[in-house]
């Protein structure tokens, strides 16, 4: 995501403000939105580790299910 800060700073002189104020004000908002946001290269970074645990998961949820399936048959005989 990016913020025009020129194009805001140039509404809020527009508005009434003072150039140096405005380009403060435009500034601290680029800073304060753009710094927690995760970049393409954050997220494409954290895929492999996303992939192995949600592979993980897959199969802890099929051994249940599969352990879970074992009983009800033992139960049911």
């Amino acid at each position: 995501m990016t913020v025009d800060t020129l194009e805001y700073a140039k509404k809020l002189e527009a508005a009434g403000l003072d150039r140096k104020l405005a380009e403060a004000h435009a500034e601290a908002l680029r800073s304060a939105v753009t710094s927690e946001l995760a970049t393409r290269a954050d997220l494409l970074a954290e895929t492999p580790r996303l992939d192995a645990k949600l592979q993980l998961l897959t199969w802890m949820v099929g051994f249940k299910l599969a352990a879970t399936m074992a009983v009800l048959w033992k139960l049911l005989r």
